[in-house]
C-alpha cells in the first residue's frame, strides 16, 4: 500500500513537470520566431490556443484523479470484504469451539439411575454420573438384547424369600432363579410387553438393532436426548458453514481452480469435525452409532464427516451390525496403524 501511495504521488508532480515544460516551451518558442513586438501581438490572438491545452490538460488532471478515486475506492472495498471475511471466519471458529464446549459439558452433566436384579432376592440399582452412562450403556443394550432373543416371553415375577417352598435348595438352583429374574426383569424394566418381543423376532439383525436401541432410549432420554440433539446441531452447523464456503467458490472460472478450492473447504470442514470425535470417548461413539440407527438426520452427518471413524467394529453388540450404508467401520488393529 505505500509503495502504490509512493507511486500516486509520483505521478502527480510529473503531470505537474509536464504542464510547467509545456508552458516554457511554448513561451520561448514565441520569443524565437517573432522578434518585434507587433509579430508577437499578431501572434497574440492565435496564442489562445495554449489556453486550450491547458483547460485540455486540466480537464485530464480531473479525469486521472476520478480514475484515482475509483480505483482507491475498489481497493478498500477489497480490504474491508476481506476483513468481513476474516471476522467471519473467527466469530464461527468461537461459535464452534463454544458448541464443543458446551457439548463436553453436557456430556460431564450426564445423571441417570439404573436398576438391576443383583441376585434372586435382591433388586439394587446404579447412580450413573457423566462419562460412566455410556460405559454402562453397553451392558444395557446387551441386557435388553439377551431379553429380546429369549424364546419364551416372561412375565416378572418378584422372588419371595419367605416363601420356603420357593427358596432355591441349591447355589447352582440359586442361579438358574437369579437368571430367570434378571430376564424377567428386563422385560418390566424396559416396558417390552409380549406384543414387542413377537414382533422383534421377525425383524432381521438391522432392524432389530434399531428397535433396541429405541427401547433404550425411551428408559434414558431424558438423560441422553440433549446430548444427541447438540452433536447433531454441532454438525449441522458444519455443514451449513461449509456449503456458504463453497457457493462462493462460483465465481472461479477455471474448473480445476475452482475443484483444488472445494476440496480444500472440504478438508478444513472435515477437520473440525474431527474435533468434535476427538472430545467422545469409545463408548460414547459406540452409543452414537446406534443412536443413529434410529435417527436418519444424524446418521446422514455420520457418514459426510465419517464421525465413527475411530469406533472399532469389535465393539459393536453383534458383528452383522456392521452393515450400514456409508458406515464403514475398522477392526481395532486397523485403527492403530
Amino acid at each position: 500500500m505505500k509503495q502504490e501511495k509512493d507511486f500516486k504521488i509520483k505521478d502527480f508532480f510529473k503531470l505537474i513537470a509536464l504542464v510547467v515544460s509545456l508552458w516554457v516551451i511554448s513561451w520561448i518558442t514565441i520569443d524565437i520566431l517573432y522578434s518585434s513586438v507587433t509579430d508577437r501581438g499578431a501572434f497574440g490572438d492565435k496564442f489562445g490556443f495554449i489556453n486550450s491545452l491547458f483547460s485540455g490538460l486540466a480537464l485530464a488532471g480531473i479525469i486521472y484523479s476520478i480514475f484515482l478515486q475509483q480505483r482507491e475506492l475498489s481497493l478498500q472495498r477489497t480490504e474491508l470484504a476481506e476483513t468481513k471475511e476474516e471476522f467471519k471466519d473467527q466469530n464461527f471458529q468461537t461459535t464452534f469451539f463454544n458448541l464443543l464446549k458446551t457439548q463436553n459439558q453436557i456430556a460431564n452433566d450426564i445423571s441417570a439411575r439404573v436398576y438391576y436384579i443383583k441376585n434372586y432376592n435382591n433388586k439394587t440399582f446404579r447412580n450413573l454420573e457423566g462419562r460412566d452412562f455410556f460405559i454402562q450403556s453397553r451392558f444395557e443394550l446387551q441386557r435388553i438384547d439377551k431379553a429380546l432373543s429369549n424364546s419364551n416371553y416372561l412375565n416378572y415375577r418378584k422372588w419371595d424369600a419367605q416363601d420356603g417352598a420357593d427358596e432355591p435348595q441349591s447355589y447352582e438352583e440359586a442361579e438358574r432363579l437369579t437368571k430367570m429374574m434378571r430376564l424377567s426383569y428386563t422385560f418390566e424394566y424396559y416396558k417390552i410387553d409380549k406384543e414387542t418381543w413377537g414382533d422383534l423376532l421377525e425383524l432381521n439383525s438391522i432392524q432389530k438393532a434399531e428397535k433396541l436401541y429405541a427401547i433404550f432410549f425411551n428408559k434414558f432420554h431424558f438423560a441422553i436426548g440433549h446430548y444427541f440433539r447438540h452433536i447433531y446441531h454441532i454438525l449441522l452447523f458444519l455443514e451449513k458453514m461449509e456449503k456458504e464456503k463453497i457457493s462462493k467458490t462460483n465465481s472461479i472460472t477455471d474448473f480445476k481452480d475452482k475443484n483444488i478450492e472445494i476440496e480444500r473447504i472440504n478438508a478444513e470442514f472435515k477437520q473440525y469435525a474431527d474435533f468434535l470425535q476427538a472430545q467422545m470417548s469409545t463408548p460414547e461413539l459406540f452409543l452414537l452409532f446406534y443412536n443413529s440407527l434410529s435417527f436418519p438426520k444424524l446418521k446422514r452427518l455420520l457418514i459426510k464427516y465419517n464421525t465413527l471413524e475411530n469406533l472399532p467394529k469389535e465393539d459393536l453388540l453383534n458383528d452383522s451390525h456392521d452393515a450400514i450404508e456409508g458406515i464403514n467401520l475398522k477392526s481395532r488393529k486397523e485403527i492403530l496403524k
